[in-house]
């Protein structure tokens, strides 16, 4: 019976802790939000895309982003995020996972940290459910221009495009025309 009541009570401190961690974080974006940033001009050399890996395991529309902004795919730099922790440990260098958040927002993720600290002249969140820790690493990332989807945190983004997540000849006719627009390519 005492190993039943230490390992409930193991359990309300873990759900505890990961309910202080997700508040943190919460409040790290909305803080962080509450700044005005201005995008930077120029254009867009360098781009990192951030992706909800438990829609598309591999970014499929590398080959397309890469002509629309007239870079080639391997100049491209691609994170993931996946719930599923022992699928990120497959790959580490490239995914991140609810397991790697701590406290205030931090995300403890070698992987994530090279990421968010690389200055890129833009980031593409190719994500369309409102994700903690996906937003989380949009708000943190040192990009320039921030572009996303409209009805996901249109806050952090300077530019968000509506279309659906695989519908990528409209999205990218969109982003073509408005980064032409505003001088970006």
């Amino acid at each position: 019976m005492v190993l039943g009541v230490y390992f409930c009570t193991t359990n309300v401190k873990l759900m505890f802790f990961k309910g202080i961690k997700i508040k943190s974080a919460q409040k790290y974006i909305a803080n962080n939000l509450k700044t005005i940033v201005t995008p930077a001009n120029g254009k867009i050399i360098s781009l990192a895309v951030l992706v909800d890996g438990t829609k598309y395991e591999e970014f499929p529309f590398l080959n397309e982003i890469s002509t629309v902004f007239g870079i080639r795919p391997e100049s491209i730099t691609v994170l993931y995020y996946h719930s599923d922790k022992k699928l990120t440990q497959q790959f580490p260098e490239t995914m991140f996972t609810d397991a790697d958040l701590g406290f205030s927002g931090v995300l403890k993720n070698e992987s994530v940290s090279k990421f968010i600290n690389k200055t890129y002249d833009g980031l593409l969140s190719f994500y369309k459910e409102d994700i903690l820790l996906l937003n989380l690493v949009a708000v943190q990332s040192k990009a320039k221009f921030k572009i996303g989807f409209s009805g996901t945190n249109e806050a952090i983004n300077d530019l968000s495009i509506a279309t659906e997540l695989d519908d990528i000849t409209t999205f990218t006719f969109e982003l073509k025309k408005y980064l032409s627009i505003l001088n970006k390519i």
